[in-house]
């Protein structure tokens, strides 16, 4: 297994913002945004894959992994304010969004308000609104904040994730937990956003907003689920095609929610076709695996 690079820091917004660095600088560029209390290592192996072509970012956003926790809230805009702050500072101009459960809210949302910036997006698993299966599913159990050692953190995701390997499942655990001066093991991400329902599952203007950002948005969209992941109905995905300009979508077998986590292989497979990652396709699958 490889390691990451190294971390960088920026500051934006008041705020350090952790993110690694893959590819020539001189190749177009894309930007990984993780999932809810998760971290830009969810993203090692696609980036490395996608460095053949792209200059690739990874942020650890804020209140997330290495960076700092914000005292100015955990509002979606805040976290869009973010993304184009590293768009900016870097003189970024055609960029590929790739995000992960929030991270494709927060880059559907930039893309809507700034679409000469962005070539293509790709959601992750997740969609405006989650499906009626979603909703009605009793609330998982209290997230532990506290854990006697990090094997005890591993074991409790291992209990919530039966699909990823042991060694990527060990890897996402050294990344999202850290040590005490006390010598347990606590979430690096802030605690403040574990266990609160996000709001946007049931806030008619968050869905709202999403769902004319997908409207609005004139790139191509690829909407990535887990194949045993229940966040994003067929319906949903019908109502995107509908309404979107360009989307398409694909599933991954054996993969939940963190699609690139529980397979980093076939979600690379996934979407190396619509990010230009192989020759003859202009920014698309060959029909046969498209949904």
């Amino acid at each position: 297994m490889s390691s990451m690079p190294p971390v960088k820091t920026a500051k934006i917004n008041g705020l350090e913002l952790a993110y690694y660095e893959w590819g020539n600088p001189g190749n177009p560029v894309l930007i990984c945004l993780h999932s809810h209390t998760n971290t830009a290592v969810s993203w090692r192996e696609f980036a490395e894959f996608a460095s053949t072509k792209y200059h690739v970012f990874a942020i650890d956003q804020r209140g997330h992994g290495n960076s700092d926790w914000a005292k100015d809230g955990y509002a979606r805009d805040r976290f869009v304010e973010d993304l184009s702050g590293f768009i900016k500072d870097n003189n970024f101009e055609e960029i590929t969004l790739v995000g992960c459960s929030m991270g494709g809210w927060h880059s559907i949302l930039y893309t809507a308000d700034n679409p000469d910036f962005v070539q293509r997006i790709v959601m992750v698993d997740i969609a405006p609104e989650p499906s009626p299966e979603r909703m009605e599913a009793p609330p998982p159990a209290p997230t532990p904040m506290e854990f006697a050692a990090l094997e005890d953190g591993f074991r409790w995701l291992r209990s919530g994730n039966e699909l990823a390997s042991d060694t990527r499942l060990m890897e996402d655990a050294k990344a999202r937990l850290r040590q005490t001066d006390a010598g347990s093991w606590t979430w690096k991400a802030d605690l403040e956003g574990f266990d609160n329902p996000l709001p946007d599952m049931t806030n008619v203007s968050l869905i709202s907003r999403y769902w004319s950002a997908i409207e609005s948005i004139r790139c191509p969209i690829l909407e990535i689920r887990g194949a045993e992941s229940n966040l994003v109905g067929d319906s949903t995905i019908e109502k995107m095609k509908r309404l979107g300009k360009e989307v398409s979508s694909v599933d991954v077998s054996r993969a939940g929610h963190v699609v690139m986590v529980d397979q980093p292989e076939p979600f690379i497979e996934a979407i190396k076709g619509f990010v230009c990652l192989l020759s003859g396709l202009e920014h698309g699958y060959p029909n046969s695996i498209l949904t």
